[in-house]
C-alpha cells in the first residue's frame, strides 16, 4: 500500500546518494582510464619489435628497460620518501651476483636462482635501510655512497665468492617453454612486462597508507613522528620496497649481458644511475625510463660525433638540471599544463565574444 511519507526523502539522504554516486563514477572512470592505458601500452609493446631494427631493439630499448627498472628504485626513494640513496647499485649487484653464483658455482636451477635473487633485492634494501635509518640529506648520501663503494670493493677483491675483477661470464638466460630469452624479441617482451609490473607495484605502494607515510617522511619528518609514526621503520620499509625493483633490474641485466663483474657496480655506475633518474625526473616513476632512454641514446650515438661521450652526458645533465628541477618529465608536464591553460583561456575568450550583450527594455 502506498504511503505518502515514503515519497518524502530527506535532503541528507539525497546528498549522500549524490556523493556515493560521484565516488562510484570517479572510480569507474579511473578504472576505465587505467584499462585503456594498459591496452595502449600492450599495443606499443607488441608493435615495438616490428617498428624498430634489431640493433635498436637490443642496444637501446632492452637496455633502457632494465636500466629504467633499476632507476625506478631510486626514483621511488627520492620522489616518494625524499631519500637520496647511492647504494641502489649495491642492491642491483647483490641480486645479479647471487643468481650467477647459484647457477654457475653451485648448479642450482635457474628459476630457483631467479627467485632467490628477487628475494635478495628487498633483503639487501632492508639491510641498507637499517644501517642508514637515522640519517637524512647529505649524511644519507654519504653513508649510502660508502655502502655502494664497499660492495664494489668486496666484489672486486673477495675472489672465493665473486671471482674478483673477472666476475662471472657465460651466463645463459633461461628458456621458457621452448622460447630462449637470449634472443632479442623474447628478452624484450619479458623486460617490458617486468617494467610495467614494477611500475604498477610501486604505484600501488605509493597509493597505500604506507605511501602516505613515505610522503610524510619526505615532507616533514618531525610532523610524521608527532603523528605517531616511526621514522626509522618508515625509512627501512621504503628501502626494502625500492630494493625489489633494483633486484629485478639486476636479474635482467645479467640476462642481457650474460655476465656480471665489479665493473657493473663501480662508482661510474653509481653516478650513472643518479644521472639517469635526475635527467628523467623523480616526480613520476616513468621518469627513470625516460632518463635511461636518453642516456642510452647518447652512449650509443654520440660516438659518431665525439669521443667524449661521458662529457656530453654530463653537459646534458647540467643543462636539464638548470632548466628544470624535475627533469625532462617536469618539462613535459609543465608544457602540457600551459597548453591546457592556453586552450581554456582561448576557448573562454571566444565564448565571451560570441555572447550578445543583454538588452534592456526602454
Amino acid at each position: 500500500m502506498y504511503r505518502p511519507e515514503h515519497a518524502v526523502t530527506n535532503g541528507s539522504e539525497l546528498r549522500e546518494r549524490g556523493e556515493l554516486g560521484g565516488v562510484f563514477s570517479a572510480k569507474s572512470g579511473r578504472l576505465l582510464a587505467n584499462c585503456a592505458l594498459l591496452l595502449v601500452i600492450g599495443a606499443a609493446i607488441a608493435a615495438t619489435p616490428v617498428l624498430v631494427s634489431d640493433f635498436v631493439l637490443l642496444q637501446i630499448v632492452i637496455k633502457s628497460l632494465w636500466l629504467g627498472i633499476a632507476g625506478s628504485s631510486l626514483a621511488f626513494l627520492i620522489g616518494q620518501a625524499g631519500l637520496i640513496s647511492l647504494a641502489q647499485t649495491a642492491v642491483f649487484g647483490t641480486s645479479g651476483y647471487l643468481m650467477a653464483i647459484l647457477v654457475l658455482e653451485h648448479d642450482v636451477g635457474i628459476w630457483v636462482a631467479v627467485a632467490a635473487a628477487c628475494i635478495a633485492g628487498p633483503v639487501a634494501g632492508l639491510i641498507i635501510g637499517i644501517i642508514s635509518q637515522r640519517s637524512s640529506g647529505l649524511y644519507l648520501m654519504m653513508l649510502t655512497l660508502a655502502i655502494g663503494v664497499f660492495v664494489f670493493f668486496f666484489a672486486q677483491q673477495y675472489q672465493p665468492i665473486t671471482r674478483g675483477h673477472t666476475g662471472f661470464n657465460g651466463f645463459d638466460a633461461p628458456i621458457i617453454k621452448g622460447v630462449n630469452l637470449q634472443e632479442r624479441e623474447p628478452l624484450f617482451y619479458v623486460s617490458a612486462i617486468a617494467a610495467v609490473g614494477v611500475v604498477i607495484l610501486l604505484r600501488l605502494v605509493a597509493q597505500s597508507p604506507a605511501g602516505l607515510a613515505y610522503r610524510g617522511l619526505r615532507d616533514n619528518r618531525k610532523r610524521l613522528s608527532a603523528l605517531g609514526y616511526s621514522t626509522a621503520a618508515t625509512t627501512v620499509s621504503a628501502f626494502a620496497v625500492a630494493g625489489f625493483s633494483a633486484g629485478i633490474g639486476g636479474v635482467l641485466a645479467v640476462w642481457y649481458n650474460g655476465a656480471i663483474s665489479p665493473g657493473s657496480i663501480d662508482i661510474a655506475r653509481i653516478i650513472e644511475l643518479l644521472i639517469v633518474v635526475t635527467i628523467g625526473g623523480t616526480i613520476r616513476l616513468e621518469g627513470a625510463f625516460l632518463g635511461a632512454l636518453v642516456v642510452t641514446l647518447l652512449r650509443n650515438y654520440a660516438n659518431e660525433f665525439t669521443n667524449r661521450t661521458s662529457t656530453l652526458v654530463g653537459a646534458v645533465f647540467m643543462v636539464i638540471v638548470l632548466i628544470s628541477r624535475n627533469g625532462l618529465l617536469g618539462i613535459f608536464i609543465n608544457a602540457r599544463t600551459k597548453a591546457h591553460k592556453a586552450i581554456k583561456l582561448f576557448g573562454g575568450q571566444r565564448l565571451k565574444a560570441k555572447q550578445p550583450y543583454p538588452q534592456t527594455n526602454p
